[in-house]
């Protein structure tokens, strides 16, 4: 069988030792992933990756209700409920 990995504070079980590391974060408030540019930290590598290009200028995801651009899919997603009022489903 699948040998689970289970966390040792909440005893919620993974598959995968990384989603594990990852999950322990939420416990700890280890955010070893540091923009250089502005120094937040993250908990999750591509939640770093995401915020990074919001130092670039550039905003590829468009709202198709007002045609704001946003840096990040998240970003838009949010900003999208202003036009639907509808809850997040991520």
């Amino acid at each position: 069988g699948i040998r689970w990995h289970v966390c040792p504070y909440c005893s919620k079980e993974f598959k995968k030792p990384s989603d594990l590391v990852r999950h322990i974060r939420i416990h700890t408030h280890e955010k070893p992933f540091k923009c250089p540019q502005c120094f937040r930290a993250f908990a999750v590598k591509s939640t770093l990756t995401a915020h990074i290009k919001t130092h670039t200028g550039i905003k590829a995801f468009k709202c198709q209700f007002c045609m704001k651009s946003f840096s990040t899919s998240g970003s838009l997603k949010v900003h999208i409920r202003l036009h639907t009022g509808k809850a997040l489903k991520w």
